[in-house]
């Protein structure tokens, strides 16, 4: 009788379908042994209510020594790939249920030295326990994991003397006894996941009435925590009056001992190199603190896509651009379109709601730059007042809550007082981007005035459209909107004016998301990036040397269809078929390029080179440049040029990072020079004549 019962109430538990919302706090110890790679964690899951269905933990697989207590009783569990099943008839009480697991884990993964590619933030890299430093990412597995409505911690670190521990929520305090430091915290608003982070951190706090900033940084970096305290302080101070209060208790900047630039609730996460990068404070730092409003603050609806990297994008690094200057703006919206043309296409291109993070140059474009091109045209659209409005809105009821795109329009629909559906549908639901020329124009005198009539013609696929359209005169600048639906391909515009036109201009602000003609865009590292195919060409007498530096320089860009091959093996049809990479100096790069260099001003030899009337003549100065194509149309070359070897690997590595410019000058593994070729032609603009 009493084995049916349980049977009868096993089967209740498996089959039930879950009534009402789990609350879970997780008591966790962690000890972390980092001589042997090592973690050993006893985290006790109190499940309110109890629930209804057998729960199942998520559990790193590499996991050994898993033991599992039910309300202080030793259970059977099941525990394959990653999954943890506790054998349970009915192990709640009026508190609900509280299941004690006890495991070790060895986290080994491989840390970068020297990264080539930064496409991937951190560097697969999801666990790893070292004794210069630990990092174990929520995904890691490091505690046992049950999906629920609402999971807050409490956290005990125990490590070796000196060594702080870090992670989301509000310190208790680093003590030090002996041989062992042990780090307290406790995270009291729900949370998805918490991440781990510890080092021989040197920790610092600034407090300005309820905000605290701290700093958790290594010894030979502890020079940099005034600046990033007040800088903290400063952002949050802003974004607390753009979006609604601070929703943690404190924002950290927390060094890694390799790369990384990650945003946690309430910290980020950044590698010693980054620290110390001049424009990190500027930008990085502000980004990851506007997450804490949108992605760590509000949650995103993993089924819809993620939105909060390209809002984060346009309320941080977009919106900085904004404060300093118009024109730092409209060059910044520019560079979004060039990166959209250079580095996605139909083979490649998806729509914004199936963004779910950055793991290439093609999907940042998208999931950042696009999507961040898409708030700033709702903004225009919307105005000041209701589009940030609808911010505040959105936090203020989505806190700690998951937010759909749907849910999102919804939001801007209920204070704008209009339908959005078409624009989201149009923006977010669909991939690629309008291509739109001038058509038919026309100037001429009437009646006292000159009349300028035109067309804007769109290429298939079409998309509704509103576009400032400038007529420039001597005597004035006239601005209009010229609104295209996608049932139509053109949309007809004329302008009244005193005097005789001198120019037309279309969207001259690049306020409007579309793809830019090749005229458009200078050749830059991103169209490199952007090849279908490249080959790289090494020159003639240094290929043994130049071998391992077109390794890396490959790696860095990203490039995942190429062939190396020594200058003297070069066809010559091989010349004109596609993208080149030239790596030193070659017979090939002077047949190629010696004419295209002069006209933007570049003369080089094997031993020097100019540059915008610069002279770089000295060992440690190398040169990389991207040219368009003298004998093929919509192909490019480039050109690494290193006046010695001494600098190459590091250059090379550091190419990448420089994607929107189209040449580059280094002294050593400083940059010296980097700019953009000049673009004067674009079939959005028109240059009237006499005879128009």
């Amino acid at each position: 009788m009493k084995q049916t019962l349980l049977l009868l109430i096993s089967f209740i538990l498996l089959c039930a379908p879950p009534a009402i919302a789990l609350n879970v706090h997780h008591d966790m110890h962690i000890v972390l042994d980092p001589e042997n790679k090592r973690l050993d964690g006893i985290d006790t899951l109190t499940i309110r209510p109890a629930p209804t269905s057998v729960p199942i933990l998520h559990l790193n697989r590499r996991a050994t020594d898993v033991r599992l207590e039910a309300n202080g009783q030793p259970i059977p569990f099941e525990f394959n790939a990653s999954m943890l099943r506790p054998r349970i008839h009915d192990g709640s009480n009026a508190e609900g249920l509280r299941l004690t697991v006890t495991y070790s884990i060895r986290f080994d993964d491989p840390v970068p030295v020297l990264p080539a590619n930064a496409d991937n933030p951190g560097y697969g890299v999801s666990g790893t326990i070292t004794p210069a430093g630990t990092l174990l990412l929520d995904g890691a597995g490091w505690y046992p994991y049950l999906d629920a409505d609402r999971t807050t911690y409490r956290l005990r670190v125990e490590a070796p003397a000196g060594t702080v521990a870090v992670t989301a929520g509000r310190s208790l305090g680093h003590m030090t006894n002996g041989d062992r430091t042990v780090s307290t915290w406790e995270v009291d608003y729900p949370v998805r996941g918490i991440s781990l982070s510890a080092g021989r951190y040197q920790v610092r706090e600034k407090t300005v009435g309820r905000l605290t900033a701290a700093t958790y940084l290594l010894p030979e970096s502890a020079d940099l925590s005034d600046q990033y305290l007040e800088a903290t302080v400063r952002y949050l101070h802003f974004y607390e009056e753009l979006f609604g209060p601070y929703p943690f208790e404190k924002f950290a900047v927390v060094e890694n001992f390799f790369p990384t630039g990650y945003g946690f609730p309430s910290y980020t996460l950044l590698g010693s190199r980054v620290l110390r990068l001049p424009f990190i404070i500027d930008t990085s730092l502000g980004h990851e603190i506007a997450h804490c409003w949108w992605g760590n603050g509000v949650y995103v609806d993993d089924s819809s896509g993620n939105w909060s990297e390209g809002l984060t994008t346009y309320v941080a690094d977009y919106l900085y651009k904004e404060r300093k200057s118009p024109e730092a703006a409209r060059e910044y919206r520019r560079q979004i379109l060039r990166n959209y043309a250079t580095l996605v296409n139909p083979g490649n291109d998806f729509p914004i709601n199936r963004f779910q993070s950055r793991n290439s140059p093609q999907t940042k474009t998208i999931g950042y730059d696009k999507c961040a091109m898409v708030f700033h045209m709702l903004r225009r659209r919307l105005g000041e007042e209701i589009f940030w409005g609808s911010l505040r809105d959105i936090y203020r009821d989505y806190l700690f809550e998951p937010l759909s795109w749907r849910q999102l329009r919804e939001s801007f629909e209920r204070r704008a007082g209009m339908n959005l559906n078409g624009f989201f549908n149009q923006w977010i639901d669909r991939d690629g981007a309008p291509r739109l020329v001038l058509g038919d124009v026309a100037t001429g005198p009437k009646n006292g005035h000159w009349v300028t009539r035109g067309k804007l013609v769109q290429y298939p696929p079409r998309f509704e459209a509103d576009l400032e359209v400038v007529l420039i005169s001597a005597a004035e600048n006239i601005r209009r909107k010229v609104s295209m639906a996608s049932a139509k391909s053109a949309g007809a515009f004329e302008f009244k004016s005193i005097q005789p036109p001198i120019s037309l201009v279309v969207d001259p602000d690049f306020n409007f998301f579309r793809r830019l003609d090749a005229s458009e865009i200078p050749p830059s590292i991103n169209t490199l990036k952007g090849a279908e195919s490249v080959l790289v060409i090494l020159a003639d007498g240094m290929e043994k040397n130049l071998q391992p530096v077109a390794n890396t320089m490959v790696q860095s860009l990203g490039l995942a269809n190429y062939r190396v091959i020594p200058e003297k093996q070069v066809a010559p049809a091989e010349l004109k078929a596609g993208d080149l990479l030239l790596i030193g100096y070659a017979a090939t790069a002077e047949k190629l390029l010696a004419g295209v260099a002069r006209d933007h001003d570049v003369i080089f030899s094997e031993k020097r080179f100019t540059l915008n009337d610069g002279a770089y003549g000295r060992p440690s100065d190398s040169f990389f440049g991207v040219f368009d194509h003298p004998f093929a149309q919509g192909r490019t070359v480039a050109l690494f040029l290193p006046l010695s070897m001494d600098y190459t690997e590091v250059v090379a590595r550091k190419i990448t990072h420089y994607g929107k410019y189209s040449y580059l000058a280094f002294s050593g593994d400083l940059n010296q020079a980097k700019g953009v070729w000049p673009i004067t032609n674009s079939p959005l603009s028109h240059q009237f004549s006499v005879g128009d």
